[in-house]
C-alpha cells in the first residue's frame, strides 16, 4: 500500500474514531438531561402528592375545630326542658350592655368602687357647666339627691351575696325577681360567649416535602459545592417564566445571611415560601 493510501486509511480511522466519540458525548448528554428530567417530574409529583396531604390533613383539623365549636355552642344553649323565659332576650341584652359599662375592668363583676366611680362621672358629665344654657328642672336635678349619691346603699341592694362584687346573675336577680331559676340560666345562655374555636394548624414540610426540596437542592447545585449561586438559581429558574429581576430579588431575600449565596436552610425557606409543598 502506498504512502498515500495509508495517510488516507489513517485519516479515515481518526474521523471515524472522532465520530464515534461526538456520538458518545452527545449520548450522554441527552441521558443526563432525560436524567434531570425524570428527577424534576418525580419531585413535582412527590412535591403535589405532598401537598395533597397536607391539605387533607388541614381541612380535617378544620372539621374538628368546627365540631368542637359547635358542641360549645350546644353547651351553651338552654336546658332541654326550659324552651323561654317570658323576660326578652332584648331586655337582658340591654341590661347587660348598663352591666358592661360599670365593668371597666371587664372581668364579668362590679366593684363597689367601679360603681360609684362611674355613677358620679355620669352626674358629673350631665351637670350644666357655668355659663351654659340649663333648664330649671336641670339645675335642680344637679342640685338634688341622684343615685350616685345612695351608690353604697343602691350596691349593697345589688350584692346578694355580700361578697363585696357585684355579678351580672345578682343583677339579673334584681331586675327580673320572679324570674325562676331555670329562666335565669335561660337568660345568662343570651349573654354567654361562644367559645373560642382551636387556632388553625400551621403549615410546615412534612419529611417527604424536604427529601424532594433536598433533591432539587442538588439538582440546582451544579458545582457540588453545598451551595446555590446567584448565577445557578438564574440558569435553573431562567424556564419558569419568572423575569431575571424577579429571579435575583427571590435570591436577594432569601440570602439571609449576606455571603450571596444560598444554603440548604435557606433553600428550604425559599421553597417553602413558594407554597408548593403544602
Amino acid at each position: 500500500m502506498s504512502s498515500v493510501e495509508e495517510k488516507r486509511a489513517a485519516n479515515l480511522a481518526k474521523k471515524e474514531e472522532e465520530r464515534k466519540a461526538k456520538n458518545q458525548e452527545i449520548a450522554e448528554r441527552k441521558r443526563a438531561m432525560a436524567d434531570g428530567r425524570a428527577a424534576d417530574k418525580s419531585a413535582k409529583e412527590s412535591a403535589e402528592e405532598e401537598q395533597a396531604k397536607k391539605r387533607a390533613e388541614t381541612e380535617a383539623k378544620r372539621a374538628e375545630n368546627i365540631k368542637a365549636k359547635e358542641e360549645g355552642r350546644k353547651k351553651a344553649a338552654p336546658p332541654s326542658n326550659v324552651k323561654s323565659s317570658k323576660y326578652s332576650k332584648k331586655d337582658v341584652l340591654e341590661l347587660k350592655s348598663v352591666f358592661d359599662e360599670y365593668d371597666k375592668d371587664g372581668d364579668g363583676k362590679i366593684e363597689l368602687s367601679e360603681f360609684t366611680k362611674a355613677l358620679k362621672d355620669k352626674k358629673a358629665a350631665n351637670a350644666p357647666r357655668p355659663g351654659q344654657k340649663s333648664t330649671l328642672a336641670e339645675r335642680r336635678s344637679a342640685e338634688g339627691i341622684s343615685i350616685a349619691d345612695l351608690s353604697e346603699q343602691t350596691f349593697h341592694e345589688m350584692d346578694t351575696d355580700g361578697n363585696g362584687e357585684v355579678t351580672f346573675d345578682e343583677l339579673c336577680k334584681l331586675f327580673f325577681k320572679y324570674a325562676s331559676k331555670e329562666e335565669l340560666k335561660v337568660m345568662m345562655t343570651y349573654v354567654a360567649k361562644a367559645p373560642e374555636p382551636e387556632p388553625e394548624p400551621e403549615p410546615s414540610l412534612g419529611e417527604d416535602a424536604i427529601q424532594q426540596i433536598m433533591k432539587i437542592f442538588k439538582l440546582y447545585d451544579k458545582d457540588k459545592s453545598g451551595f446555590i449561586e446567584k448565577g445557578e438559581l438564574l440558569n435553573a429558574l431562567k424556564s419558569s417564566g419568572l423575569e431575571r429581576e424577579e429571579i435575583t430579588q427571590m435570591f436577594t431575600d432569601f440570602d439571609k445571611s449576606g455571603d450571596k449565596r444560598i444554603d440548604v436552610n435557606e433553600f428550604l425557606k425559599l421553597m417553602e415560601d413558594t407554597g408548593a409543598f403544602f
